[in-house]
């Protein structure tokens, strides 16, 4: 007969584990999870990636997936972030009591300047609801530093406080998963 104590031990890392294959399998489209397409993004496949996704998902009609590769651009932008007025309206819906409209402005915030998102991300770490929210304001995070970098490590800095300072262990874990996929890739740009 088992004891409890490894019992606890066995579920919480089976529920580890699943954690990080669930964030390992949702981070990535369907042609980066091929063996032999490099990770690092080119600049014009970083702007189309911007483009795509900086009006559609704020705008999204009901029904249509957040996250919907398919999904054609209401209006592409040429510029490389989104108009001030644009960001101003994600970041004040990321307060929003309508949960489609609050997921929608928290995946918005990946095409932002990082000045402008990281406050409102880091909000949302701490005060966003666990199993939505704080999950695609990780997403945010990570598409911030990979396609912006992070000099300063402000952006690794606030995946870390939610890693610490959590108060749901799924945040926690797939924050963890999200820093160390951010180092990982950092380490393969500097060689």
């Amino acid at each position: 007969m088992a004891r409890p104590s490894v019992v606890v031990v066995v579920l919480a890392m089976v529920g580890a584990l699943g954690g990080l294959v669930y964030v390992h399998v949702t981070r990535d489209g369907p042609e980066e999870n091929n063996a032999t397409t490099p990770r690092a993004a080119t600049p014009a496949r970083a702007e189309t990636a911007r483009s795509a996704t900086a009006q559609p998902a704020i705008a999204a009609p009901t029904g249509t997936p957040l996250n919907d590769p398919d999904a054609a651009p209401a209006q592409p932008s040429s510029a490389q972030f989104p108009a001030t007025d644009d960001v101003e309206r994600w970041i004040a819906a990321t307060r929003s009591n309508d949960p489609k409209a609050r997921a929608a402005a928290i995946q918005a915030l990946a095409n932002a300047p990082v000045s402008q998102a990281l406050p409102a991300l880091e909000r949302v770490l701490e005060s966003g609801e666990p199993h939505v929210d704080r999950q695609i304001a990780l997403h945010s995070l990570r598409a911030l530093a990979l396609n912006d970098g992070d000099d300063n490590g402000a952006i690794r800095d606030a995946i870390r406080y939610a890693i610490y300072h959590s108060d749901d262990e799924g945040v926690m874990q797939s924050a963890q998963a999200v820093l160390d996929d951010i180092e990982a890739e950092f380490a393969t740009r500097v060689r």
